[in-house]
């Protein structure tokens, strides 16, 4: 769910450059070997920064991504980090052919109605658009509490070029080189259940 509108949030991320990713042409992108899709508030992101991977981390919300930089901004020293406050679908032409070892997609916006379908990360024409920018031998990590959501993704991974490596239904712990997004933490405190996949590519 969604926030209100943070009128700030756009101009906070014009005045702080370095934490923004800049395009094609930043040389960050010759350096993130990670990507995360819905970064959110960027809890995730800056745990995962923190143990150190280099990651590019996609917000389509621009308050969001405002809140993300307001953490970044408290750390006591720069993280291999970068916000991209784009919509996936605006980001691929960018991505251009880059290749990431691995690329997280925690608790994507489900959009439940049928008639939204297209719209999901998991839709595989989208899906396979992703798959194109994971390196050989990359992984996938799926998280999300929407049981709905996650029969779905199930149907879509061998459509969508993947094979599966790891079926958790039940997620219970956190793994050491995993980290919890705001989300999570307040799904697990509610008792919810976690899923989790970790997909490979057919290639």
């Amino acid at each position: 769910m969604r926030g209100r509108y943070k009128a700030w949030a756009p101009s906070l991320l014009k005045e702080h450059p370095e934490y923004v990713f800049q395009g094609e042409k930043d040389p960050f992108l010759d350096e993130a070997k990670e990507l995360e899709i819905g970064a959110g508030k960027g809890s995730f992101a800056v745990q995962m920064a923190k143990k150190g991977h280099v990651l590019l981390a996609l917000e389509r919300d621009i308050s969001c991504a405002g809140l993300f930089l307001k953490k970044l901004l408290l750390e006591e020293e720069s993280l291999p980090l970068r916000i991209f406050p784009v919509d996936f679908d605006d980001a691929l032409p960018i991505l251009g052919k880059k290749k990431f070892t691995k690329i997280y997609l925690n608790f994507s916006d489900p959009w439940p109605k049928k008639k939204h379908e297209k719209r999901r990360l998991f839709y595989p024409p989208r899906f396979s658009q992703i798959g194109n920018l994971l390196d050989r031998g990359g992984e996938i990590y799926i998280k999300t509490d929407n049981d709905d959501l996650y029969s779905y993704a199930l149907k879509c991974v061998e459509p969508s070029g993947f094979f599966m490596k790891k079926r958790q239904d039940i997620y219970e712990n956190v793994e050491q080189m995993d980290a919890m997004s705001e989300y999570e933490a307040n799904f697990r405190k509610e008792g919810k259940n976690i899923h989790r996949l970790i997909l490979g590519k057919e290639n």
